[in-house]
C-alpha cells in the first residue's frame, strides 16, 4: 500500500497534525486533516477569485487606458490641425519614407492644387503637381529630390508660372536624441513684398536721379540769377550816387529798380539756401565764436530797418556767457533773421530786445519784442516755407516767407533747438539754443 504521505503535499498536511506518514492517522487526526483540506481547498478558491478580479480589473484598466490614450491621440491631431490650418504659411511634413504626415490647405492654394491632394500620402505625387505650377520645373524637382536624401536645411524663392514668388524654407526633423524622422517644408508667398521692394527701389533711383539734377539746377540758378541780379543793384547804386545829374522820375525809377532787385535777390539767396540745406549740400565750418559779437553786428545791420519802422532796439543783455560752436556766417543769419522778424512784427515805438545766458552745455538766445504777437492757430504754420502771418491791418510785410524755415533748418543743423512763446496784443520771443565750444 503506498503511505498516505507519498505526495508532499498530503505529507506536509499529515505532519501538521502530527502524525507519521508510515502509519495511520487517528480519527481525530483525519478530522483534523480534512479539516485543514478544506481550509487549504477555500483559501485555494479565494486565491482564484481574487486572481479573476484582478485579471477583470486590469482588463477595464486597459480598456481605459487604451480609450484615453485614443481620446488624447484625437484630441492632438485636432490640435496640430487646427494650427496647421492657421498658420499664414504652407506647410508640408514628410516622413522618411516619403510619406506625408501633414499639409494644410494653404499649401494646397499656394501651388493651387487641387483639393483632393489634401488626402494624399505620397510626397513624389504631391511635389510632381506641384511643379507643374513652377518655373524651371526640372531644376527645380532634381534638387528637391536631392533634398530628401540629405539632413540639409535650405532656403530658396520659388517663381510660380503665374509670376507669383513664394519663399521655400525646409530642414530636417529631429527627435530629441537627434534622429532624423522627417523634413519639413515652410511656404510663403512674398509676392508683394517683392513688388515693394522693386517699386522703393525704382523710387530711391528716381530719388537719386532728381537729387543730382537739383543739384545741377542749384549750381546753374547760383550762377545765372546772383550774377545778373548783383549786376542790376550795383549800377542802379551806382546811378543813385549822383554824379550824374538825374531828374526826380529818373531817381524813383532807379529806386525802385535797387529795391527791387534787392528783394529778389534775397528771395534768391533764402530759395538757394533752403534747397542746398534740404539736399544735404551746405557744409557748416564750426568755431568758437563770441556770442556777444554775433549779436551785435546783427543789431548793427538791422537798426536801419529798426529806425525806419520806428521801432526801438535795447541793448543786448549778454551775462557771462562762453563762445558758441558755429559757423560764423549762419550763425549771423539765424540772429538777423529772428531780430529783423521781431522788428517787421513790432508797432512804431515797440520794443526789440535781445538776451543771452548760459543753459547748461548750451547757449540760449532769445529775441524779444512788443509786437502784434502771434495766435495760437498759427504756431504750426511758422516754420513752413513760404508761410507768413498777416499784420492787423490785413497787409502781409515784407519777405520770402523763408526766413523762419530757413532759419529753423540752420539752427538744427547747429545740433541747437529752437522755441517760441507768444500772446497776442504783448508780443513774441524766439529762443534759439546753440552749444558751448
Amino acid at each position: 500500500m503506498t503511505p498516505l504521505g507519498h505526495h508532499p503535499r498530503v505529507g506536509q498536511l499529515l505532519r501538521s497534525v502530527g502524525v507519521s506518514e508510515s502509519e495511520a492517522p487517528s480519527l481525530e487526526a483525519w478530522r483534523e486533516l480534512l479539516t485543514r483540506m478544506s481550509q487549504m481547498y477555500s483559501e485555494a478558491d479565494q486565491d482564484r477569485d481574487e486572481l479573476e478580479n484582478s485579471i477583470v480589473s486590469s482588463t477595464l484598466a486597459m480598456q481605459e487606458l487604451k480609450q484615453k490614450l485614443e481620446t488624447e491621440r484625437v484630441e492632438q491631431d485636432a490640435i496640430l490641425r487646427a494650427t496647421l490650418e492657421a498658420a499664414k504659411d504652407g506647410i508640408l511634413l514628410v516622413d522618411n519614407e516619403h510619406e506625408v504626415i501633414a499639409v494644410n490647405r494653404r499649401f494646397i492654394e499656394m501651388g493651387q492644387l487641387p483639393d483632393e491632394m489634401l488626402a494624399t500620402r505620397d510626397r513624389r505625387q504631391m511635389i510632381a503637381a506641384v511643379m507643374t505650377r513652377v518655373k524651371m520645373a526640372d531644376s527645380l524637382q532634381m534638387r528637391t529630390d536631392a533634398l530628401y536624401e540629405t539632413d540639409a536645411t535650405i532656403r530658396d524663392e520659388v517663381e510660380l508660372v503665374d509670376g507669383s514668388i513664394m519663399d521655400w524654407f525646409s530642414a530636417p526633423v529631429r527627435t530629441p536624441d537627434g534622429a532624423k524622422v522627417g523634413r519639413v517644408s515652410f511656404v510663403r508667398d512674398v509676392t508683394a513684398e517683392r513688388q515693394s521692394q522693386h517699386q522703393l527701389q525704382r523710387a530711391r533711383e528716381a530719388a537719386e536721379a532728381a537729387s543730382q539734377a537739383k543739384s545741377q539746377f542749384l549750381a546753374n540758378m547760383s550762377h545765372e540769377l546772383r550774377t545778373p541780379l548783383t549786376a542790376v543793384i550795383g549800377l542802379s547804386d551806382l546811378l543813385l550816387l549822383e554824379r550824374d545829374p538825374l531828374v526826380a522820375r529818373q531817381k524813383e525809377y532807379l529806386e525802385g529798380i535797387a529795391s527791387s532787385g534787392r528783394h529778389l535777390l534775397a528771395l534768391v539767396n533764402d530759395v538757394l539756401d533752403l534747397a542746398k540745406i534740404e539736399a544735404g549740400k551746405t557744409e557748416l565750418k564750426f568755431e568758437s565764436i563770441p556770442i556777444h559779437d554775433a549779436i551785435e553786428d546783427s543789431l548793427t545791420t538791422i537798426t536801419p530797418l529798426a529806425a525806419t519802422r520806428g521801432v526801438i532796439l535795447e541793448p543786448a543783455t549778454i551775462v557771462a556767457v562762453p563762445n558758441v560752436r558755429a559757423d560764423r556766417v549762419r550763425l549771423r543769419q539765424i540772429l538777423y533773421n529772428l531780430i529783423s522778424n521781431a522788428v517787421k512784427f513790432t508797432d512804431p515805438g515797440g520794443r526789440v530786445r535781445v538776451r543771452a545766458r548760459r543753459d547748461e552745455d548750451r547757449v540760449s538766445i532769445a529775441v524779444m519784442d512788443t509786437g502784434i504777437g502771434i495766435a495760437p492757430r498759427d504756431l504750426a504754420r511758422l516754420y513752413r516755407s513760404f508761410e507768413q502771418l498777416q499784420l492787423p491791418s490785413g497787409d502781409r510785410p515784407g519777405g520770402t516767407g523763408l526766413g523762419l524755415a530757413l532759419t529753423k533748418r540752420l539752427v538744427e543743423m547747429h545740433g541747437g533747438t529752437i522755441d517760441v512763446e507768444s500772446q497776442i496784443g504783448v508780443g513774441t520771443t524766439f529762443t534759439v539754443r546753440i552749444p558751448v565750444a
